[in-house]
């Protein structure tokens, strides 16, 4: 930091102390405490240019503009000499002042400092040699201090120690500061946001937000820490802790109300006899000043609204946080009935929800040991344990805290014993906490409704739990609103019901209290579960019962390290270990039982006494071959039966009026679906893997209120009842793997609703007769015509089905609607031109395609073949080889393909002349040895004499060599070449083309997983055209090489004589042995050139997209909390977020970033750099960086990145933490990019800024950009209104591209080698 800067800079606290000893440990942990409490710490981090006049800088710039000054004595304290001088000027500031120091004894004992023995003595011998002058000095300085008396570390834990130092600066410096514990973590990113939301046009701007979330995530410490570092920036300020618990109280909304004015008056204190008096005097209070109020904990409105009234006439600028456990607690009535007409107006606009998620599992057990070691690292002993507790917590704060200090000083035996009794028993402080949310739901109806998700439902799909407890009398859709609203439920992005452990663990808690005796309770799961049915003390009760014997009998084989092996499919027979006896019997007494899941369990004993009140029966396993005749299930709503041993459901035809599901999945010994006439409301069926199922009962057709039916894998099932035509209301129709059906009604046309039709791997091939749905003669034969296809169809799948080109469509138009056609693994050799109609089609599956080799024009799939370009460089052109999406269009394993119309087209060069072979590539001749053509597109390999590829008006071959032809004579040994165009001769030359010539080897494994690209800049126009070749040649050996010979027309205007032009290679996985380049005018003057100047490093560089963005992502704002989260279907480590303004991606592989990272530097974990003057149009900044991380070893498990970015010349800093990993296997590397968006003068031209990043994994490189965006044009483009369409978001949007695209390439992969 600068000391122009510093001596701008109020601090209340200088950090004094001896760097190498504690300033990444210690001393880091300290000041990060008494920063989160809003007290400004200066500590030298820079370790500031000392000069002949350092005295009197640091004697202005600190001691005088510090309140307190804490020295921290080490060890190696004494060594330094700037240390000693540094403490001799504090005491004598602190003679002339009120200035207070505060010694730290860290590591010494204060008679060491005060007697100058041990480490001291010998620091002292040398300085007697060196500084004679001084040492008497520094001597005194020494004992004066050490009898001050301070803090002293003795066998305390660091944690402990620094939450003591904090407090005693805070009696000392007497602050307005709440107090907050010492070592917080995962907080960073949500209290960046919450600042950057009370910065937003405060001047004018009345504010409201919430922060939401469940007990315990740490909600109050967020707000003091936001309400510590804010408070200076408003007129008055309160918080108001525990509104909830307070306002119950007698007179606690009194008591509230008289805090918050004498907090807004600074103490004054004023009678407050009732609530309207005091809400009239904070309407008088809060009109005249900006405030920042804090209410901590509110469950209700109306506790708001009695608190402060409503139409509060707030003044421009005030700001209101409100931290919640309900998440839907504001709403638009509330904001306007509690502001005045003109502050609600501008408030509407600024009302926030800040979530608070849980703590990612590194960041878990930081925070775990801090309390439970009181520091951050875990004995061998208790590691495994504390892993164990760590997970049980499921990175809930509280629950950290309070098993971290309940364990601390403890034995191993005890962390075991008590992580066994937290598996039983869940601890009673954090169930206290959490179900303060359960007792805060409004009714016994939503209090049953949690209970059952607890027992029943987590991790199940909320449609089919609808279904369920619709079934069972609830308000379904209102009853989850709440639950969500109050955070105790989760509904997941794939519509998963999903709990926090912990709240799971308090619901079952509350069941558990409800009676000692088991057999009394309402809902029972698992192993009491078990206990009752086999003691046979079940009661009128009990509502839920689940079990799973087979999972029981699992979890009993793992504690007793016994080997039991479960087959995934049940299909032998499960008998159960002798002495276990269970009896219908058990459930007699259960009337009131509804839920029953008895996987896997075999019951003796007739069922005319079993419950008759049962909506819900799962019975996995079952083992009778039919349904017994006495067991009355009329009022089931759903029944599941799979793996069952059924050879029919049931014997006669049975009435159930409110079935909606069945599902018999898996039962292996079913030969024949039941009659369904008993059935009217039957909506969902499945008959998966029903491998001996012959027949489906004509009486299907009856099923008018059908939507979904599952016959896949069903390989004896030969033919579907003509009924299945009376269907309407089935929407999706799945018949894959069905191997011996070749026949399928022609009365599928009347299925009006019908949206899926999946025919994967089935016989239809074999038989004209099975064909005739399909076929309709013609004048000149048969051919598909598809004509009797339903026209409601969306998706067709007809994979593996044997399709060949004499059987393929000529006429598609009546399938108008369809948007996803599967024609993967068919012999197929073209692609009809019917399939233009298809207007709507935006997924195309040719996987495996292995004869197909031309696709053609497919005009209706735009998105799929267009880049869009972003740049902020006027008159930008390109030339972009354009490929397939791989979410749109899957052509992976067609080896053959050659051509897609108007995307490339590959030809054998015996197909051209000489003459232009001459004139495309400034060759005479090529060598014709056969060579490997890889093809990044079809992710295959051609062996074949070379090939002219031709795509996107550029045109290439490669072939064997290792020299640069001799019409290119001027070449280099480098991957970049720079030069000049000459002044032409005549005014209407112009150039036309370019052509290069590259000779290449191979220099990683890995070279087909992303394929390198060449560059030509018109630095002079600011004019970039990128070429990514969808083919590469692959040399022999690494040690052969192949020329790679680009032909590359330009337009007339983008190149003319002087323009600067640089051409380059990126050289990704390749070793560039030599590069030449020559253009060539429209009259013919040729001019080479070889490598000359521009190093590494000062290309210029645009981003690409490529795809349906208004689909594929959704609107995202500048600084809104919207997470976009891609996981490859392999590599779960790979993951693209957006959060907090700030965009970040991890992959282990390197793909192409284009741009050009001035601050690079290789092996160092910080980069600095200053802020170049641009634009007077720029409107914010972007700073982008890229970390290359290795894995140390083979036990790096995880590490939990951190960046810090510092402002030294405003003084401010940024900190970003993430929440989620990413892993490089040994001896690999791990891309880690982020774009951080800065607004207004945060970052301004001349600012000097560094960017640190902590990591436990080695940093190989490290880098920084910084890229602007620019106010829009007065034509701006489609995308570029979007506000959110930044440079940053389309500079990594080409990296969500390659690991969505490489996703997809390795399912292909694993797929085929499990085919194998």
């Amino acid at each position: 930091m600068a000391m122009s800067e510093i001596s701008r800079c109020s601090y209340h606290v200088f950090l004094s102390f001896r760097g190498e000893d504690t300033r990444k440990s210690f001393t880091d942990h300290l000041h990060t405490a008494l920063m989160h409490l809003g007290i400004q710490t200066f500590r030298d981090d820079e370790e500031i240019e000392r000069g002949n006049n350092i005295k009197d800088e640091i004697e202005k710039a600190i001691l005088h503009h510090s309140k307190i000054s804490i020295v921290v004595f080490s060890k190696n304290y004494a060594v330094s000499t700037w240390c000693l001088n540094e403490l001799v000027m504090i005491l004598e500031h602190k003679k002339s002042s009120k200035h207070i120091v505060l010694p730290v004894f860290y590591d010494v004992d204060p008679s060491q400092v005060k007697n100058q023995t041990g480490s001291y003595a010998e620091a002292f011998t040398q300085h007697e040699q060196n500084f004679k002058s001084m040492v008497q000095r520094w001597r005194n300085a020494l004992k004066e201090v050490a009898d001050i008396g301070g803090m002293v570390l003795q066998d305390r834990h660091e944690s402990q120690f620094i939450q003591d130092i904090v407090k005693e600066v805070q009696n000392k410096l007497h602050p307005i500061s709440l107090y907050v514990p010492p070592y917080l973590v995962g907080i960073d990113s949500i209290v960046t946001q919450i600042n950057q939301w009370l910065e937003q046009d405060e001047a004018n701007k009345v504010g409201i937000a919430t922060i939401c979330g469940i007990g315990g995530i740490g909600k109050t410490t967020i707000a003091k820490v936001v309400y510590n570092q804010n408070i200076s920036r408003f007129e008055s300020f309160s918080f108001l802790a525990q509104v909830r618990e307070t306002s119950q109280d007698c007179n606690g909304l009194v008591r509230l109300q008289r805090q918050l004015i004498s907090d807004l008056l600074k103490g004054k204190s004023h009678k407050i006899y009732n609530i309207d008096n005091g809400i009239n005097k904070i309407k008088e209070i809060v009109c005249c000043r900006r405030v920042l109020l804090v209410l901590d904990d509110v469950d209700e409105l109306e506790k708001i609204r009695k608190l402060m009234g409503t139409q509060i006439p707030f003044h421009p600028g005030s700001k209101i946080i409100i931290t919640s456990r309900n998440r839907c607690l504001l709403n638009a009535h509330f904001i306007s009935q509690m502001f005045d007409l003109e502050a609600s107006t501008s408030c509407g606009g600024l009302s926030k929800l800040f979530e608070v998620k849980e703590l990612a599992s590194s960041e878990s057990l930081q925070l775990f040991n801090w309390y439970a070691f009181g520091h951050n690292s875990v004995p061998e002993s208790s590691m495994a344990y504390a892993r164990s507790l760590v997970k049980h917590c499921g990175g809930l704060p509280l629950a950290l805290q309070v098993l971290g200090s309940s364990l601390s000083s403890k034995s191993v035996s005890s962390w075991k014993s008590a992580l066994e009794k937290l598996e039983e028993i869940p601890d009673s402080k954090i169930q206290e906490i959490l179900r303060i949310s359960y007792d805060s739901l409004e009714d016994d109806h939503d209090k049953n409704f949690f209970l059952d998700i607890v027992c029943l439902f987590i991790g199940k799909d909320r449609d089919y739990m609808t279904t369920i407890l619709d079934g069972c009398d609830y308000y379904t859709t209102i009853g989850i609103e709440n639950l969500v609203g109050r955070s105790l439920l989760i509904i997941n992005e794939k519509n998963k019901l999903m709990m926090h452990q912990m709240i799971r663990d308090m619901g079952r808690e509350i069941i558990r209290q409800e009676s000692s005796d088991i057999g009394k309770r309402s809902r029972l799961w698992h192993k009491n579960a078990f206990d009752v049915i086999r003691e046979k003390i079940g009661s009128r009760t009990v509502k839920c019962l689940t079990i799973d014997l087979k999972g029981l009998l699992e979890d009993k084989a793992k504690r007793t390290n016994t080997t039991l092996h479960f087959p995934k499919h049940f299909k032998s027979q499960f008998l159960m270990a002798n002495d276990v006896d269970m009896e219908t019997q058990a459930f007699a007494k259960m009337k009131r039982l509804k839920l029953l899941q008895l996987d896997y369990v075999r019951l003796k004993g007739d069922f005319k006494d079993f419950p008759k009140r049962l909506r819900w029966l799962r019975w996995h396993g079952f083992c009778m071959q039919s349904f017994p005749v006495d067991f009355d299930i009329n009022e089931l709503v759903v029944l599941d039966m799979r793996n069952s041993k059924l050879k029919q459901v049931w014997k006669d035809t049975e009435c159930l009026p409110n079935l909606k599901i069945l599902n018999l999945n898996h039962s292996h010994s079913l030969l024949k679906t039941p009659t369904f006439s008993g059935l009217p409301s039957l909506e969902k069926l499945m008959l998966k893997d029903c491998i001996n199922l012959v027949e489906v009962d004509q009486s299907i057709g009856e099923l008018k209120m059908l939507t979904f039916l599952n016959l896949k894998d069903c390989t004896s099932l030969r033919k579907l009842p003509r009924t299945i035509g009376s269907l309407i209301s089935l929407e999706e129709l799945i018949l894959s793997g069905c191997s011996r059906l070749d026949d399928v009604p022609r009365e599928l046309h009347n299925m009006e609703s019908l949206k899926v039709l999946n025919l994967d791997e089935t016989a239809i091939y074999q038989s004209r007769l099975g064909l005739q749905w399909l076929l309709q003669k013609r004048s000149k034969g048969l051919g598909f015509s598809w004509a009797s296809l339903p026209g409601s169809l969306v998706k067709l799948s007809l994979g593996s089905c044997k399709l060949s080109n004499d059987v393929m469509p000529n006429a598609l138009c009546n399938l108008a609607s369809l948007k996803s056609l599967n024609l993967s693994r068919n012999p197929i050799h073209y692609l009809p031109e019917s399939l233009k109609n298809l207007t709507k089609l935006d997924e195309l599956l040719l996987t495996s395609c292995t004869e197909l080799q031309k696709i053609p024009k497919l005009p209706v799939l735009p998105n799929v073949f267009e880049f869009l370009t972003v740049s902020p460089f006027k008159g930008y052109g390109a030339i972009l080889p354009c490929f397939f999406s791989s979410t749109r269009c899957d052509i992976f394993g067609c080896e053959k393909l050659t051509e897609v119309e108007d995307l490339f087209k590959l030809e054998p060069i015996e197909n051209f002349e000489a003459e232009e072979i001459r004139r495309l590539f400034n060759v005479d001749s090529i060598n014709r040895n056969r060579l490997p053509l890889y093809s990044y597109l079809t992710d295959s390999i051609m062996l074949a004499t070379p090939q002219v590829l031709q795509e996107c008006g550029i045109t290439s071959t490669f072939f064997i060599g290792s020299e640069v032809p001799s019409g290119f004579k001027h070449g280099t040994n480098e991957h970049q070449i720079s030069f000049f165009l000459p002044t032409p001769s005549h005014p209407d030359e112009k150039i036309h083309q370019f052509s290069l010539c590259i000779v290449f080897s191979v220099a990683s494994d890995q070279m087909l997983e992303l394929l390198p690209s060449v560059h030509i800049f018109n630095e002079t126009k600011m004019i970039m055209q990128r070429y990514r070749s969808s083919f590469i040649g692959i040399p022999e050996t690494n040690d052969n090489t192949m020329l790679w010979l680009i032909h590359w027309p330009v337009t007339d205007c983008q190149f003319e004589g002087g323009d600067l032009v640089s051409c380059m290679v990126v050289p990704i996985h390749l070793s560039i042995r030599k590069f030449g380049v020559t253009y060539e005018s429209e009259h013919n003057i040729r001019y080479e050139y070889g490598f000359s100047h521009l190093s590494t490093g000062d290309e210029v560089s645009t981003r690409n997209i490529k795809m349906d963005l208004t689909k594929h992502l959704p609107s995202l704002e500048s600084y809104g909390n919207v997470k976009v989260q891609l996981c490859s279907y392999i590599e779960e480590s790979k993951v693209v977020l957006y959060d907090y303004g700030i965009i970040t991606t991890f992959d282990p592989l390197p793909f192409d970033y284009h741009g050009h990272y001035f601050g690079h530097q290789a092996g160092k974990t910080e980069v600095s750099i200053s802020v170049p003057p641009k634009s007077s149009r720029k409107i914010s900044c972007f700073l982008n960086s890229i970390i290359i991380f290795s894995a140390k070893n083979d036990k790096t498990y995880g590490f939990l990145p951190c960046l810090e970015i510092v402002n030294e010349t405003k003084g401010t800093k940024w900190t970003y933490s993430k929440h989620f990993m990413g892993i490089p296997e040994t001896k690999n590397t791990l891309y880690w990019t982020t774009c951080w968006n800065f607004r207004g003068d945060e970052l301004e031209a001349g600012d000097h800024i560094s960017l640190r990043v902590l990591s436990d994994l080695s940093v190989l490189e490290f880098g920084i950009d910084l890229v602007y965006d620019y106010e829009q044009d007065d034509n701006p483009n489609f995308f570029s209104q979007l506000p959110w369409m930044s440079k940053c978001f389309t500079y990594l949007l080409g990296v969500y591209v390659y690991i969505l695209s490489k996703s997809q390439k390795n399912l292909y992969r694993l797929q085929s080698l499990v085919k194998c």
